[in-house]
């Protein structure tokens, strides 16, 4: 019976320490401690708690918010920190971060919730406001990790110190995540996904109003990438970057990328879709796949590809960019089948003429060239500089003889290796297609129609046949 009182006077005591805390202006000490007496915490509901700290969380911790508040009132620091933590559930909670302590790097706590290292990590259906690097940063060895139906408001450029780069969406980095269905605005860049990355799927999200960089950043050495029906307007960077600049990062070189069914609308100085490289002509991305997206008011090329193997671009739709509709850069082996490419500044296919084995098939390009810039063929409907082992087949191009020179225009191309083929390209300006003053014969060259609907030649420097 003592015992009994004791217990009950201590359990009062402990109490009354909790209130205490609750009523300070500092509830980090209240917090942590709920959290160190429960694997289960629940918030009440729509509360509010300030933190001069961080809330540390234990392995099977689950925390369901009912959309409580926790604001952080100290920079620096993240609100949560779950690295090297397994089996994590964090839900229905508003986040609030300091919002004016940007440091220029990619390993800042100004975020949400700190996984460096998690495993088995839940992030639903939670509010981040203001945080100066990230809501969510993960950026090395996370794995199964699952970010949906959050919403994400960053801070913008508050800070004209600095170039802020690395303010996010969510920044995760290791292998097994999957970004679904979140709504990000007002970051620097929307989704950024760590070097050496895997399997990793981006759906249905929708990114908007991103005053500096992309909507989706892949790093290098990603692989088994699936970026899927997510919905990017108004970023001034690039719609979707897929960087690969280096083999020495494991698990290696960018490879199975599967860009599928988005929409990129309005890219300020980017492209919609930008593959690259950066370190070299030996490193290639492989089994890129760009397929079914709608690209529209694009500030550079409607899609950009650099640097891969084996690749493919597959009825998507390029509508109005300020540069080509596609731009290509040493490939090898590529396809680009069935693609609408309309409204375009300069080229509908702008290629350079490295890489080699290279097939435009079945593609429709309209109203091209209307920037009205000759100078280096850049007004033509298809530009291949120069290069080898090409197929032009089964294309429809229609050209707008105020604007467009040509249709086609192959001016130092290896002709004996390229095949044109019942193609339908007019309304060029001055030829239906310019080939080199060789006249060297194609390897095959039949079926096709070439007009000029106002001068000139249907073929300038017809090849002997």
């Amino acid at each position: 019976m003592q015992m009994g009182k004791i217990l009950l006077i201590i359990s009062m005591i402990f109490s009354l320490e909790n209130i205490f805390i609750k009523k300070s202006d500092d509830d980090t000490k209240y917090l942590q401690t709920l959290l160190k007496q429960k694997n289960i915490v629940e918030l009440p509901a729509n509360t509010t708690y300030k933190i001069n700290g961080t809330l540390y969380l234990k392995n099977g911790q689950k925390i369901l918010g009912n959309h409580a508040t926790i604001i952080q009132t100290a920079p620096g620091k993240p609100i949560f920190d779950c690295v090297d933590k397994k089996d994590i559930s964090v839900s229905q909670i508003n986040l609030k971060g300091y919002g004016n302590d940007y440091s220029p790097t990619s390993s800042s706590t100004s975020v949400g919730i700190l996984c460096f290292g998690a495993e088995n990590v839940r992030i639903c259906e939670n509010n981040f406001y203001n945080f100066s690097y990230s809501p969510v940063a993960g950026l090395r060895k996370v794995k199964n990790v699952l970010f949906e139906n959050n919403y994400c408001e960053g801070i913008g450029l508050n800070n004209p110190k600095y170039y802020q780069k690395d303010v996010t969406g969510v920044t995760l980095g290791g292998e097994d995540i999957r970004i679904l269905n979140n709504r990000i605005t007002n970051s620097s860049q929307g989704i950024m996904i760590a070097e050496g990355s895997k399997n990793i799927t981006i759906k249905d999200n929708q990114i908007y109003n991103l005053p500096l960089e992309h909507g989706i950043y892949v790093d290098a050495s990603c692989s088994d990438i699936i970026i899927e029906n997510n919905k990017i307007t108004k970023v001034n960077g690039s719609g979707i970057k897929i960087q690969n600049r280096s083999k020495k990062i494991p698990p290696g070189i960018s490879k199975n990328i599967l860009i599928k069914d988005n929409t990129v609308f309005d890219t300020g100085l980017g492209d919609g879709i930008l593959v690259n490289n950066t370190e070299g002509n030996e490193v290639y991305a492989e089994n890129v796949t760009i397929t079914g997206n709608i690209l529209k008011n694009i500030g550079q090329d409607g899609i950009n590809l650099r640097f891969s193997k084996n690749s493919k671009v597959l009825d998507n739709q390029i509508l109005t960019t300020k540069r080509s509709g596609i731009y290509l850069k040493e490939n090898y082996s590529l396809t680009i089948y069935k693609n609408t490419i309309e409204n375009i500044q300069q080229n509908g296919i702008f290629d350079e003429g490295s890489g080699t084995n290279i097939v435009m098939d079945s593609n429709t390009i309209t109203n091209i060239g209307l920037a009205g810039n000759d100078k280096n063929g850049l007004s033509s409907g298809i530009f291949i500089q120069s290069g080898n082992n090409r197929q032009i087949v089964n294309n429809y191009l229609k050209g707008n003889p105020k604007y467009t020179q040509y249709s086609l225009y192959i001016p130092d191309g290896d002709q004996k290796t390229i095949i044109i083929k019942n193609n339908k390209f007019i309304g060029a300006r001055d030829s239906g297609a310019r080939f080199s003053e060789g006249k060297v014969k194609f390897k095959e060259f039949t079926g096709n129609q070439f007009d000029s609907q106002v001068s000139g030649s249907k073929i300038l420097n017809q090849p002997n046949q």
